[in-house]
């Protein structure tokens, strides 16, 4: 019986603080170099830069501090292996499978990662900028702290993930399933997602500056004290959404589905609310200067409170 991600992870940290460094065993490199499979294999610390791993069975080996730089990877079986601080640079793991895998602190820059299982997988604090993880499977993933910029997330699955924290600047995260992700305090500055699914997100705090959220389903999320200014939402659902305190200035939000959402003490001033719904949504105190209503009429609602003329 497997134990749960959160045992394996705490004996991983144990380990690490109590355990002295120590180099790899030289026959278990040898005995992967020689046949690939190497499971429970103690590699940590083994220089693996530029191998060809490809089909490789490493379930359950400790990688610690390993040097991965470049290696094929391709196909990999790593699922519950501890690569915790290793350095996989440049490495190729299309279609490898990293189930309860420890990626802690890891360096998975410019790495191609898509088609990837990377369920329960923990990456909290890894850099992962400029990597290719479209088509991969990342539910429940552990990604709080994580540096995504840039990163290629399009059609992804992380339902349910943590990226508390985790900074998507610039990442694409078209048509990727986000519901009930924490995405809470994330940095999605100028990011893409549009027809993503981030119904039930949590989103609170999240900066939003310019994203891309066209055609997205945000149903049931909780924006609250999101800052969104900038942002496209036009044809957006955000039905039944916490928008609570959000700053949407200058928001595209045309054609969008806001229905019975909670604005109150939202700014949207300068917003584009053309044939948008607002059915079910109390507008008293949300500020409306020089906003686009949706019969295309400009609203002075707030103004006075911004002093504006």
């Amino acid at each position: 019986m497997k134990r749960p991600i959160w045992c394996v992870v705490f004996s991983l940290l144990v380990s690490i603080l109590a355990t002295p460094a120590r180099a790899e065993n030289p026959q278990h490199v040898a005995q992967l170099l020689e046949t690939k499979i190497c499971r429970n294999c103690d590699l940590s610390g083994a220089d693996l830069s530029g191998q060809n791993l490809r089909n490789a069975s490493l379930v359950g080996s400790n990688l610690m501090n390993a040097n991965l730089d470049g290696a094929d990877l391709t196909y990999a079986d790593l699922s519950e292996a501890n690569l915790t601080l290793a350095s996989l640079d440049g490495v190729d793991l299309e279609y490898a499978m990293l189930r309860q895998t420890v990626l802690i602190r890891a360096n998975l820059n410019n790495s191609n990662f898509s088609n990837t299982d990377l369920r329960n997988a923990v990456l909290n604090k890894a850099k992962i900028s400029n990597v290719n993880l479209e088509g991969s499977n990342l539910s429940q993933i552990d990604l709080s702290e994580t540096d995504l910029s840039r990163s290629n997330l399009q059609d992804t699955n992380l339902i349910e993930a943590n990226l508390r924290s985790a900074n998507l600047g610039n990442a694409d995260l078209r048509a990727s399933k986000l519901n009930e992700a924490n995405l809470s305090l994330a940095n999605l500055r100028d990011a893409n997602l549009s027809g993503a699914n981030l119904s039930y997100a949590d989103l609170i705090g999240a900066v939003m500056l310019r994203t891309i959220l066209e055609n997205t389903n945000l149903g049931g999320a909780n924006l609250r004290q999101a800052q969104m200014s900038d942002a496209i939402l036009e044809s957006a659902i955000l039905r039944r959404a916490v928008l609570r305190n959000a700053n949407m200035r200058a928001t595209n939000l045309r054609n969008a589905d806001l229905s019975y959402a909670d604005l109150r003490d939202a700014n949207l001033f300068d917003a584009d609310l053309e044939g948008a719904s607002l059915q079910g949504v109390e507008l008293e105190t949300v500020i409306l200067c020089r906003a686009k209503l949706p019969d295309a009429s400009i609203s002075d609602q707030g103004c006075r409170r911004r002093g504006e003329q």
